[in-house]
């Protein structure tokens, strides 16, 4: 059976390591994309750091779709409005920023509309994922935090902190939360419901879409319930060990439009 639908990871498979969108890869998703198959961009970005990518591939309009926060929304590229949803309550954001704080860690929030950090010294890796991501950053203390709902919430240390730290995590809070490294200096707590593997099933059921008939493409932890659920699961070369075993192929690095490669051949 034909593929129908490509689900696609931004960082470290669909962009180069320059961040760049090679002309190659385009070329090749906007191929499929007239032959009706469904382009999807799954990313743990917010989808103001996504639009970038969804215009160069020609993907703004009414009856186009992106996963954005590691699975937490599935939105509409015309108007950004949300079609799923999985988020974090104001209560769950008292139980993971209190652990963050017993841990000694730092951490981020973030909504639909801005990054939040605690810490009066902003850390060096939410300055880096403000920037990546395009997102509006703002300092503000955990008892000033708007009581909203969140996208995820982000321990943000050095890795070698983060691996010290990890293992101390209630195992009880695994069965509350989905929990994932997306960067060795990041490690996301989002919503049970979301994951990007989940938001592709749920999109594609939305859409009379098969699992057969769906590509998966990525890199990172954080892809590997995507790769593993997709009847083609394709992992980058430059991909974690865990990201291969997931996958059923391997392709080119994102260096060497690995996507584009992987479109071309099993897609």
């Amino acid at each position: 059976m034909p593929i129908k639908l490509i689900a696609i990871d931004i960082d470290g498979t669909l962009i180069d390591s320059n961040h760049q969108l090679h002309q190659q890869n385009i070329d090749a998703l906007q191929k499929k994309a007239a032959e009706g198959v469904k382009i999807v961009l799954c990313s743990g970005r917010p989808m103001i750091g996504m639009l970038p990518f969804v215009e160069q591939l020609g993907l703004i309009a009414e009856n186009e779709y992106t996963i954005s926060y590691n699975g937490a929304l599935v939105q509409h590229n015309a108007d950004q409005k949300t079609l799923i949803e999985h988020t974090l309550s104001y209560a769950d954001f008292q139980k993971i920023t209190q652990l963050g704080q017993q841990l000694k860690l730092k951490m981020h929030i973030l909504d639909r509309d801005y990054m939040y950090t605690p810490n009066r010294q902003i850390s060096e890796y939410t300055v880096f994922d403000a920037y990546a991501t395009q997102m509006p950053l703002q300092y503000c203390p955990l008892a000033e935090m708007p009581k909203t709902s969140y996208s995820k919430i982000m321990f943000v240390d050095q890795a070698e902190l983060l691996e010290r730290a990890i293992p101390q995590i209630p195992a009880e809070l695994y069965n509350d939360y989905t929990m994932l490294h997306s960067m060795p200096f990041f490690f996301e707590f989002l919503n049970k419901e979301a994951s990007k593997g989940r938001a592709v099933r749920d999109l594609a059921e939305m859409l009379n879409i098969q699992q057969h008939e769906i590509m998966a493409i990525g890199d990172n932890e954080n892809d590997l319930d995507m790769l593993t659920y997709a009847g083609v699961g394709v992992a980058m070369a430059n991909a974690s060990d865990n990201a291969k075993k997931a996958a059923n192929v391997i392709t080119k690095s994102n260096d060497q439009q690995g996507v584009a490669y992987a479109v071309e051949t099993w897609a």
